[in-house]
């Protein structure tokens, strides 16, 4: 499978950095096989360590993919982010020149030659490329301690990585198991597929792959004692919690819901982590990942990224000198905003119609309103996440961005107990966060599970904006992508429906002219006419 691999070399000398006992060469540069390899690591577990820091430097890398530096929105996973974010009906942007995430506003990125399938593709195919690299490198039956836990690092970043892709090169698992979806490649077949190539596998094999990786991830590190994140830095790692937070995603994609409700109930009891208090969000914030409520993060340390090459010069407001500057502002979708009632501090993380917010200081308020002439002009503008220490000038931008935070696992609690027949407790349990950490006058008093469902992807859509999830809840829920009256440029009001074939992308063309094994492409389907508003 050789486009898989395009990508690589850069991201291959990155995944080893840091070591001067490189895993791959001997020291006059010859290659050294996979048994070597294995034999080098099983007599010192720590010639393994710099593949395995290499996974989450993997989530952040710029230029990572198109190896060029003219590419100011290719700077890893925050990248595919924010392409997906803006795919949705929550997230309207101005269509300018300035906005690199403009296309998925009009769909026109799901053509297979476009930069957001190469990103996304790309992404998640090295992070599996090193991750099998890493694998090949450990005996899988070995008793050491360190080796288990740095074969969980690669099991859990791969099926991380996997269930990316499921999600965005196919629709979601329930009724299309026996859909082609991407290739598997794993540390078994990963030679063979690099010279034959490799065929699309079904949504349901590559969901039993995602989960036998994730499993095995969870046994190891629960084995090894590696339960909560112990530090900041820690985050950017699997553990038992953040492992099984992720399996919880897996579980309400496949309707598994009781499963579901198990492994949200184990984050919630074993992580450590708790909800941001309604204090702590009554200002811009979710910039920090050493904050109480995160359990995975992309980490950001000084030298990592730069200027505008950044997830905050994106989607930041007030960070002067990124896009925002230009008037490129990320927005909420209006009709949710005014369904938020004033007593959640949730609405104050957006300005209202007229440009304001009861979250910002006057330090906060004089940067923004610089950006523009009047305050309306800000109107449904974001004010969720702040700069890197509040800071408007020098490196404001170096924020750390959520991958997974403590709050989503209450919301995958509460959804997975009303479906799967426990209703007055999945109410319970999403009244209780609602109204201790968000807006104490909340009171849902549904009955339907359908009903809780619908309410509970609400509170998801406002809860966990702008970072990254909002899409796979429209895919998994099945639902429209309905921007009426969401407050789009006119050229980007849109219904498409769940199983419209815009709606997921294409597989990229490179990889279909390298990999002769991978069969047909998903269809392009035709570009989203505007609707009158």
């Amino acid at each position: 499978m050789k486009t898989t691999y395009k990508f690589l070399p850069a991201i291959a000398a990155l995944a080893f950095m840091g070591s001067c006992n490189d895993l791959d060469t001997e020291p006059m540069g010859g290659t050294i096989t996979s048994d070597q390899k294995e034999e080098v690591v099983a007599n010192d577990p720590s010639m393994a360590e710099a593949s395995v820091n290499g996974l989450p430097m993997m989530t952040k890398q710029f230029c990572g993919i198109m190896d060029d530096t003219s590419y100011q929105s290719d700077f890893g996973w925050p990248s595919c982010m924010l392409l997906m974010d803006t795919r949705t009906a929550d997230m309207p942007a101005p269509g300018t020149g300035y906005n690199w995430f403009s296309s998925p506003l009009d769909y026109s990125d799901r053509t297979d030659n476009t930069l957001p399938t190469r990103y996304m593709w790309g992404t998640n195919y090295n992070m599996i490329y090193s991750c099998n690299s890493i694998l090949k490198s450990i005996d899988p039956e070995t008793t050491n301690e360190t080796l288990q836990y740095y074969m969980a690092q690669a099991l859990g970043y791969r099926a991380w990585a996997y269930f990316n892709l499921a999600q965005m090169y196919q629709f979601t698992y329930v009724g299309n198991q026996d859909k082609p979806c991407v290739p598997i490649i794993t540390e078994a077949n990963s030679d063979q597929a690099a010279v034959e190539g490799a065929p699309r596998a079904t949504v349901q094999e590559v969901y039993d792959q995602i989960l036998s990786d994730i499993n095995k991830t969870i046994d190891l590190l629960k084995a090894t004692g590696h339960i909560a994140p112990a530090d900041r830095l820690g985050k950017q790692f699997m553990t038992a919690s953040t492992a099984t937070g992720i399996r919880a995603r897996i579980n309400l994609v496949m309707n598994k819901w009781q499963d579901a409700a198990t492994d949200a109930e184990y984050v919630i009891q074993n992580s450590k982590c708790t909800p941001y208090s309604i204090a702590q969000v009554s200002k811009p914030s979710f910039w920090d990942a050493s904050d109480g409520s995160w359990l995975f993060a992309i980490d950001i340390e000084s030298g990592e990224v730069g200027n505008l090459h950044c997830w905050p010069g994106h989607a930041v407001t007030f960070y002067e000198g990124g896009y925002s500057g230009v008037a490129v502002f990320r927005k909420i979708n209006k009709a949710l905003f005014e369904s938020i009632p004033d007593s959640d501090v949730r609405k104050g993380w957006w300005c209202d119609a007229n440009g304001t917010s009861p979250n910002l200081d006057a330090a906060h308020a004089d940067v923004l309103y610089s950006l523009v002439e009047k305050e309306s002009d800000l109107a449904y503008v974001n004010v969720k996440f702040d700069t890197y220490q509040s800071m408007f000038t020098g490196v404001c931008y170096l924020n750390d961005l959520p991958l997974m935070r403590i709050e989503e696992m209450y919301l995958t609690l509460a959804e997975a107990q009303a479906m799967s027949g426990n209703t007055a407790g999945g109410v319970a349990t999403l009244n209780s966060f609602i109204q201790t950490y968000r807006n104490p006058q909340y009171n849902c008093r549904l009955t339907s599970a359908t009903e809780i469902q619908d309410e509970i992807w609400k509170q998801r859509r406002i809860e966990l904006w702008g970072e990254g999830l909002a899409y796979y809840d429209l895919q998994r829920l099945k639902k429209p992508v309905d921007r009426v009256g969401g407050g789009y440029e006119s050229a980007f009001v849109f219904n498409i429906p769940a199983d419209d074939p815009v709606r997921i992308y294409m597989i990229p063309l490179t990889e279909m002219q390298s990999n002769s094994a991978i069969g047909s492409n998903n269809e392009q389907g035709a570009a989203p006419t505007p609707i009158a508003e």
